[in-house]
């Protein structure tokens, strides 16, 4: 695999690389899940967004905003089907918290887990912060890593 980690603002991003991670996280969560939502929201203009490639394929994608002075979200954190299962989510999920913790004034990272997905995310040092809720017909819990 030829790895190429990019990380972008919104204004960054060309419009092909736009469409790669839009076309990915549809692809995953509304067809593969079979999860009709608004896909797109205003929250992509204010995030950073980190985008593994293996070439010139889009192989991982994850986005990280703030959400209150201090406050960081990760989410739409996303594997192409065919890249599964190569760690790939876990290396950005790595980088995200790195650069987050790196930012000034920076003190707790939030994710929005699915919750089959609760022990993946407690292996980054996310911890449990909120009961099991439905987002969207599907079950979610919170995490947060405090620094």
């Amino acid at each position: 695999m030829n790895e190429k980690l990019e990380i972008k603002t919104f204004d960054q991003l060309s419009t092909k690389e736009l469409y790669q991670f839009l076309k990915l996280r549809v692809d995953v969560f509304v067809v593969e899940q079979n999860c009709p939502y608004p896909e797109l929201s205003d929250k992509d203009e204010k995030s950073l967004h980190y985008m593994l490639y293996d070439g010139q394929e889009l192989a991982a994608y994850l986005r990280t905003y703030q959400r209150e002075k201090g406050v960081y979200a990760i989410g739409r954190i996303v594997t192409d089907h065919r890249y599964r299962g190569k760690g790939l989510a876990g290396k950005l999920i790595h980088e995200a918290i790195a650069k987050i913790q790196s930012t000034e004034g920076a003190k707790e990272i939030y994710v929005q887990g699915q919750s089959p997905l609760v022990d993946y995310y407690r292996s980054f040092g996310l911890e449990v912060c909120s009961q099991e809720y439905l987002e969207d017909n599907i079950p979610h819990t919170d995490l947060n890593l405090k620094f």
